[in-house]
């Protein structure tokens, strides 16, 4: 049947509905069946075009306890509850309404109903899986002004590319069960759309690459906030809307959105709805610009391109014969995008200017830049001026110190700017942003400067010297200077001196009091090497004993065996008066006059 019945179809349900209306009640049913098969129809079309068009009512009273249900709802939250937990991230629910009333059978809960009556429940109270797929309500948000926002989002084109030219993914040959079938194409097609969220102006780029990365990023967002001949958008946005890709969440990207000055933010895992811009723009080029290619196929990336550019181009501008490219908001008014997006001129200061390529492919270095701060000073080559600067940093002298360690950051388009960041104890870290120097005299140096012997200024006092104070206040007391602490050093005057009622700092007369425990050791045993054993034979090879010790010693050892006139042998044998101790040792150990006759003459040698 036709959206609106016929004016016979109408005049005839009108007839039927009379007609039934003047019969017992219960007698309807026939007429309604007679004339269903009259038209070749179900009874129940029938039913639904007389509610519809007809206006007809049953006229039965609606029963007392409808909407309720001898199920109870702890029954039905659980089922419901259960086959929500077995809906996967893709949105396919896994768990069978029966499957979920026979595990709540298990853990002793009564399920009292059918399945078929469960599920009409549960789409009644919007229990199902339907309805909490579609439970969350996204607000509707605006942007002030072209290139306030934009959303960029990369995916993988159905596109690639052979040795034959130009091939297109068939859902047959690489549907999603199948992702060996993919990994076969080496170089894949990626596609890059922009999307600004003011006035829904579009922008896409192709890059073939074996997957999502930083480079083809980097040269969008180059390509894309550029300005090109094909379009009339460009520009650098205020805030950047994106996804949790590797690409977007590289650290060298991020450098150079800092740099530009762009907030970034990533939505959450599941959450793709918070930029729907760049969603639907990635529908509207796959169906509007992609699916011409299969009828005139491009052999290379950069024909693609060349053909996307062509496409960027008259879909802006609502230019394509048949085809409606404007953008439809809530106020249903459809608006061409260009037009909207040439409202900037409205709204002065929103139009930024991309940096030329150079200055802007210094941030890709992928280092954190630091300084070491000198004078309340640091220095740094700005890429943008070509040249290196200094940065005055004595307005926040109280949070820095002379050899201190900062972050830096240049920022674009701000004049040479930088953003620095200053660690502090116990608080987060300091945010500033200072800009280069640029007041000298003819001479190089700092126009403000105070002229010798002329002016008189102190340099701002620094958190070091904030420290250095307090330091010399806790030695030598309050009121003590830096300075006066030095010249308290000069003359090796005692620190603390006032501490203990005067007598100064206990610092060593309190040890050696301590009651320590008795400890058991074990007995040292002697160390015997080779090496040692060569030592101590040379050792006393090389010693000598004057003839009085000799005698001393052999008497000692030899006893009664000792000769009578030792001290004449002795004497007679080493006339110089230095008996060799080796020779003593050897002698005891022969043990008489015989192997001292013998020794004496190996001596003597």
């Amino acid at each position: 049947m036709a959206d609106q019945p016929s004016a016979e179809l109408l005049q005839a349900l009108l007839a039927l509905r009379e007609r039934m209306a003047a019969t017992p009640y219960g007698s309807g049913t026939a007429l309604v069946h007679r004339f269903a098969q009259m038209l070749g129809k179900n009874p129940n079309t029938i039913y639904t075009w007389l509610r519809t068009y007809a206006g007809y009512r049953s006229g039965r009273k609606k029963r007392a306890d409808a909407g309720t249900t001898v199920l109870p709802e702890e029954t039905l939250h659980f089922i419901a509850a259960a086959k929500r937990e077995g809906v996967r991230g893709n949105g396919k629910a896994t768990l069978p309404t029966a499957v979920a009333m026979n595990i709540a059978h298990g853990n002793g809960i009564d399920v009292t109903l059918s399945e078929s009556r469960i599920n009409a429940l549960m789409r009644q109270r919007r229990l199902d899986a339907r309805a909490q797929q579609q439970a969350r309500s996204h607000q509707v948000l605006r942007s002030l002004y072209p290139n306030h926002v934009h959303q960029i989002d990369p995916s993988l084109c159905l596109i690639y590319y052979t040795p034959r030219g130009q091939a297109i993914m068939r859902d047959e040959e690489f549907y999603k069960n199948k992702p060996a079938s993919l990994d076969k194409v080496r170089l894949k097609v990626w596609r890059y759309v922009r999307y600004d969220h003011a006035s829904g102006a579009l922008d896409v780029r192709y890059y073939e690459a074996l997957g999502e990365n930083q480079h083809c990023l980097f040269e969008f967002l180059l390509h894309t906030w550029g300005q090109q001949p094909h379009r009339l958008s460009h520009g650098v946005p205020r805030l950047l809307l994106w996804d949790k890709g590797s690409a977007n969440t590289s650290f060298a990207i991020r450098r150079l959105l800092d740099a530009l000055g762009v907030e970034h933010r990533t939505h959450a895992p599941g959450h793709a709805w918070a930029k729907g811009g760049v969603e639907q723009g990635n529908n509207l080029v796959e169906t509007h610009f992609e699916s011409r290619l299969r009828f005139e196929p491009v052999d290379t990336v950069a024909q693609l391109n060349a053909a996307a550019a062509a496409w960027v181009r008259d879909f802006n501008a609502n230019a394509i014969t048949h085809v409606d490219c404007r953008v439809v908001r809530q106020s249903g008014q459809p608006m061409v995008r260009d037009a909207l997006w040439q409202s900037i001129l409205r709204h002065p200061g929103a139009l930024l200017q991309l940096p030329e390529r150079a200055v802007c492919q210094w941030f890709l270095g992928g280092r954190e830049h630091t300084r070491v701060v000198r004078d309340l000073q640091i220095s740094f080559a700005h890429p943008e001026l070509g040249a290196t600067a200094h940065y005055d940093l004595s307005p926040w002298a109280a949070s820095l110190g002379n050899g201190q360690k900062l972050r830096v950051t240049p920022l674009l388009m701000q004049q040479g700017a930088l953003r620095i960041e200053i660690d502090r104890p116990g608080a987060e870290a300091l945010l500033v942003q200072v800009a280069p120097m640029r007041d000298f005299d003819d001479y190089g140096r700092p126009a403000h400067a105070p002229v010798l012997g002329q002016d008189y200024a102190r340099a701002p006092v620094s958190a070091s010297q904030q420290a250095a104070h307090a330091l010399a206040q806790a030695a030598w007391g309050d009121g003590a200077t830096p300075e006066h602490a030095e010249r308290q050093r000069a003359r090796q005057a005692k620190p603390f001196a006032e501490r203990n009622g005067g007598r100064g700092l206990v610092a060593h007369s309190h040890l050696g009091q301590a009651s320590l425990p008795t400890r058991l050791l074990p007995t040292a045993q002697p160390l015997h090497t080779p090496a040692l054993q060569q030592q101590q034979r040379a050792g006393q090879a090389s010693q000598v004993l004057s003839v009085p010790q000799a005698v001393r010693r052999l008497r000692q050892e030899l006893g009664e065996h000792a000769p009578a006139d030792l001290y004449g042998q002795l004497k007679a044998r080493f006339p110089a008066g230095h008996v060799p101790l080796q020779w003593v040792e050897q002698s005891i150990a022969a043990s008489s006059l015989v192997a001292l006759d013998q020794q004496a003459d190996w001596a003597v040698k």
